[in-house]
């Protein structure tokens, strides 16, 4: 094997160990004392189901997908923040945001909060066949995770709404395993896997 290539594969290899490193950390983190997660200079809740819809629900372009502006900025992280009550007054958090002057780190910053949990949902790998989709489903996913959690664990629906989103996700895929489902990889490890059997050849 020629020098370039042996260090083209060691470069494969490396970034292939660190990304599973840290989707094995990533993995662990919703499990520790401490699960705060930090957008800016605030310290805010995971994100849950229940927030998901909240926010859904308000039209935040961050669960939209449309362009964020202030707003949806200040609403996002109001609704992670431990004090946040549906009916508590935010006007003095809106005017801390309004004093942020790295408004796209904390854009970027919700992203990630968003991406981190959503990243492995508990919807198994397919391995062919066809399958077909009524174009409206009976119910929302949130009251099938609500639900396919709280029989499994004895827990009232509506609690399970409120846990950390990423808990959910990693338990149904629990259950999901214990009855036979299969998972691939994540896709940012089979990715940097990709790049290192290219590498290697």
């Amino acid at each position: 094997m020629s020098l370039p290539k042996q260090t083209a594969t060691a470069t494969a290899a490396s970034n292939y160990a660190a990304v599973r490193k840290s989707i094995e950390r990533a993995r662990l983190s919703p499990w520790a004392s401490a699960v705060g997660i930090c957008i800016g200079e605030f310290t805010v809740a995971p994100l849950s189901l229940r927030s998901l819809a909240d926010l859904e629900l308000a039209g935040n372009a961050f669960i939209c997908g449309d362009k964020p502006i202030e707003g949806d900025i200040a609403a996002y992280i109001w609704r992670h923040m431990p004090e946040f009550m549906p009916s508590a007054d935010s006007s003095d958090f809106v005017k801390r945001i309004a004093k942020v002057k790295d408004v796209e780190g904390l854009i970027k910053d919700i992203y990630a909060h968003l991406a981190s949990s959503i990243e492995e949902t508990p919807a198994a790998s397919s391995f062919g066949g066809t399958s077909k989709k009524n174009s409206m489903p009976a119910i929302p996913s949130i009251a099938a995770l609500c639900d396919e959690y709280g029989a499994a664990y004895g827990i009232d629906p509506q609690e399970v709404a409120d846990i950390d989103l990423r808990i959910v996700f990693q338990c149904c895929r629990a259950q999901r395993i214990r009855n036979g489902e299969k998972y691939a990889e994540p896709k940012r490890l089979r990715s940097v896997k990709s790049d290192f059997l290219k590498s290697h050849g």
